[in-house]
Parts: C-alpha cells; sequence; structure tokens
C-alpha cells in the first residue's frame, strides 16, 4: 500500500452476506488492524472497549479506508441500494475495527502482562512495550489487574472452551472458503459442506475427536433426512451437531473472524434452531410413543374381540345341543326377527305411556 499513487484505491468485491472476498480482503484486514495499533485513531488510556472510542475517531478510521479501498458503495445506481449497501458496508467495518482492537489489546496482555508477575516488573522500562506510550501501559496494567476485569477474562476463558475444535481454514475466512469452493465445485456450498471442509486436514483426517463426533453426528442425521425419517435444514442440522454451551452470550464466530456461522446465521439463530429441532424430535418421539401405546391397545381390544367371539360359538354350540335334546331345531328360531318385534312392542308401549302423560296434563290444565 505504501506504493499506491495519490487516489488509487484497491478493489474489494464482497459477497451477498457483506463480507469482503477476493485478492484484497486480507489487505482490508490488515489495514483495520493497523489503524486501532494508532493511539490518534484508538485510544488505550481509559477505554475500556471500543464502544467507549468517541465517534469522530471512528468516523475517521471509516473514512480512512474509503480512501485506500474502494469497496462498492457506487457500484449500485438507486439511492436506496445505494444506501442499504453504505450502512452494511460500515456495519463490517465497524466490526472488524472492533475486534481488531480487542485483538491489540489481548496481544499486549499476553505478551506483557501476563509474562511479568507483579506490577512493579510489569511497570520497569525494560518490560514495557516500546510502541505503547507509558500513561496508557500504566493505565492498562491497573485495568488488567481489576477485580472487573479478571472477572471478565474467566468468563472468557469459560465460553472459548465451549467453541467446537480447531478449523482447518487458517487466516482464510470461512467467506472466501466458501468462495473457493463454488469456484473449485461450480456449485454454491452449503452449511454442512462449509463446516466438513474446513474440519479435515489436507489428509482428509478430522482435526479433533470434538470434530469427529459432530462430523457422524451429522452424517446421521443426513440418513434420517434421506429415509423422510426427518425434515430438518441444513441449518437445523448444524445447529444440533454444534457445540452447547454460551447460552446467553453471542457466538464467538460469528461476525468478521473466520466463521461458519456468519455465513449461515449467528449463534441465536442457531440456539433458535436447535430449540426448533429438539422440539421436532420429541414431538416425534411422543408421536411414535403414542402410535406404539394405540398399536397395544389395538392389539388388547382384537384378542378380547376374539375371546368374545369363541364364548359367542361356544354358548351356541351348547345351546343347539341343549335344544337339540328337547326336540327342537336352533335353526327354526329367527332371533333377529324376534328381537326387532320385541323391541317395536317395547317402543309402543312407550308411546301409549307418553300419550296418557300429555292427556292428564291437558285435563289438569
Amino acid at each position: 500500500m505504501a506504493k499506491m499513487r495519490p487516489g488509487e484505491k484497491l478493489k474489494v468485491d464482497f459477497n451477498m452476506n457483506g463480507q469482503p472476498i477476493g485478492d484484497h480482503r486480507a489487505t482490508l484486514a490488515n489495514y483495520c488492524g493497523a489503524l486501532v495499533k494508532d493511539p490518534l485513531n484508538a485510544p488505550l488510556y481509559e477505554v475500556e472497549q471500543f464502544l467507549q472510542i468517541p465517534q469522530e475517531n471512528k468516523d475517521k478510521m471509516w473514512q480512512l479506508v474509503l480512501d485506500k479501498f474502494d469497496i462498492g458503495l457506487d457500484d449500485d445506481q438507486e439511492e436506496e441500494e445505494r444506501k442499504k449497501k453504505y450502512m452494511q458496508r460500515r456495519k463490517f467495518i465497524m466490526e472488524s475495527l472492533n475486534k481488531k482492537y480487542r485483538n491489540f489489546r489481548a496481544r499486549l496482555k499476553s505478551d506483557y502482562y501476563d509474562t511479568e508477575e507483579t506490577d512493579e516488573d510489569r511497570l520497569k522500562e525494560e518490560n514495557m512495550p516500546n510502541f505503547v506510550d507509558k500513561k496508557d501501559w500504566e493505565w492498562l496494567v491497573k485495568y488488567f489487574g481489576s477485580e472487573e476485569f479478571q472477572k471478565k477474562s474467566q468468563r472468557n476463558i469459560r465460553n472459548r472452551s465451549c467453541l467446537d475444535a480447531g478449523h482447518t481454514a487458517g487466516s482464510k475466512s470461512f467467506a472466501q472458503k466458501a468462495e473457493d469452493m463454488y469456484k473449485r465445485d461450480k456449485v454454491m456450498p452449503g452449511l454442512l459442506d462449509v463446516y466438513e471442509e474446513t474440519h479435515l486436514t489436507s489428509d482428509k483426517l478430522l482435526v479433533t475427536q470434538m470434530a469427529s463426533d459432530a462430523l457422524n453426528e451429522m452424517k446421521r442425521l443426513l440418513e434420517q433426512r434421506k429415509a423422510g425419517e426427518i425434515s430438518f435444514t441444513d441449518e437445523e442440522i448444524y445447529a444440533k451437531i454444534k457445540p452447547k454451551g454460551k447460552r446467553n452470550s453471542r457466538d464467538r464466530r460469528t461476525g468478521v473472524s473466520p466463521s461458519i456461522t456468519s455465513l449461515f446465521g449467528g449463534f441465536s439463530e442457531c440456539e433458535k434452531l436447535r430449540k426448533e429441532a429438539d422440539k421436532a424430535m420429541n414431538e416425534a418421539a411422543e408421536a411414535k410413543k403414542e402410535a406404539i401405546s394405540a398399536n397395544e391397545q389395538n392389539k388388547i381390544l382384537t384378542k378380547k374381540l376374539k375371546d368374545v367371539e369363541r364364548e359367542n360359538k361356544v354358548t351356541r354350540h351348547f345351546l343347539e345341543k341343549f335344544l337339540n335334546t328337547l326336540g327342537y331345531n336352533l335353526s327354526e328360531f329367527n332371533m333377529d326377527e324376534d328381537f326387532e318385534e320385541s323391541n317395536e312392542e317395547y317402543d309402543n308401549e312407550e308411546d301409549k305411556d307418553e300419550e296418557e302423560i300429555s292427556g292428564n296434563d291437558r285435563r289438569h290444565e
């Protein structure tokens, strides 16, 4: 970039999700990292997080990015589309600056704070970072040792433990990885395709046992979907196989870091899909239990009906034998007609009783 002529800009392409891809994506990321290391852009003193950096500093860094990079703000003719793209691009750049700022402070802590046992040693000139102002470093040492920061640090350590096995994408973003897969296969890869691709080594070996378990579960669910047992989408399957945890915090794999979920949905969406998938599986299990129970009840009723039919046959057999001893033939009796005549006589008797009651009521009136 130092060799660029005045007014020259590097063209950066973006995918449909507003993430940089192509030859200059890494240059853009590195430039954002350089901007936040300058205290005139992103001060360290009495600033706990990127959110507290003055708005005019953020606007300045945004403009510096626009001065060096063509990020496609003028590609659309319609004003509404240009406005939408402007907001999308600015949001991405601010998130990138935020991440780079956090990483810069994290490296200061790991390389200069954690290496010494006491604050006195940390503040010795030979142990201080020579690219950070002394006043800034003194404040950072005090902040890193505060109870508030220590609590946050422990929480982040727990959150990191919830991430799945390390991927094999390296410094290449998953957005670029998906683009490379599309160019190679001529088919836009889905979420599960990218997940599998980025968790296999060059020898097609899985990076860790956790990745192996996740991929085995993924294949099992895909087989169930193929067999028609479930109707999960790729997103719902991913929500099932990704490690559980950090339910009250955002997914650290989203945003501008190499991220699968930044391509296909954030943690909150995956968590929602996970719950929906769990609910669907529970409902399917309950329906299966109900079907098994109904089948068992049907078998019991069928057995009872057969027992009744068998008892009726036995009763008829003994009745026929008994009538034969008396000189009667059972076939001469039309039991159905006798039953109907009996019912008809009973109905007629009821009608007569009702007429008598009605007549008595009229006489009383």
